[in-house]
């Protein structure tokens, strides 16, 4: 009797685990996806020759941001509309930085864990994304410009 009950607790525990990988990958495959396809656009397009790095930035209108080189050497970031719009992009030369960004939009919060920092536009304007919670567990979205830093919105304590 120990026996079965140590197989089913063991057979258990693997169909959990097993479940659990199972649903974080077909979890993440559309965002997989959509960056493939993305990141597949702007070089075929020649936007950019390097790729350093590319995310889903969700708004009124879902993009994706890639971020790289250009053929010049220039960081830039390309916005990639999941709705198939026309792309837009940005060089990143003396713009702020996400460390910057992140400066700005904590300071003076009581900040426990930053979530993200994610580079996207709102209403045609290049900002910065900063998510974090706070020691209450309570969520933060401050939005800062990334042309002079000023902050351009905040969704505090959700």
């Amino acid at each position: 009797m120990k026996q079965w009950i140590i197989f089913i607790v063991s057979f258990m525990s693997f169909l959990a685990i097993v479940l659990t990988i199972l649903i974080l990958i077909l979890g993440n495959s559309p965002f997989s996806n959509a960056e493939n396809k993305a990141i597949a656009q702007v070089k075929d397009e020649n936007r950019l020759t390097e790729i350093n790095r590319s995310y889903v930035y969700s708004n009124k209108q879902k993009s994706v941001t890639v971020i790289g080189t250009d053929e010049e050497g220039q960081l830039k970031a390309v916005f990639v509309p999941i709705d198939g719009e026309e792309m837009a992009e940005t060089s990143l030369e003396g713009k702020i930085t996400p460390k910057q960004a992140r400066g700005i939009a904590l300071d003076g919060m009581d900040v426990k864990e930053v979530l993200h920092t994610k580079l996207g536009i709102e209403d045609n304007n290049v900002v910065w994304e900063v998510v974090f919670l706070t020691k209450n567990y309570k969520l933060n979205y401050v939005y800062i410009s990334a042309d002079d830093g000023s902050v351009w919105k905040r969704i505090l304590n959700l």
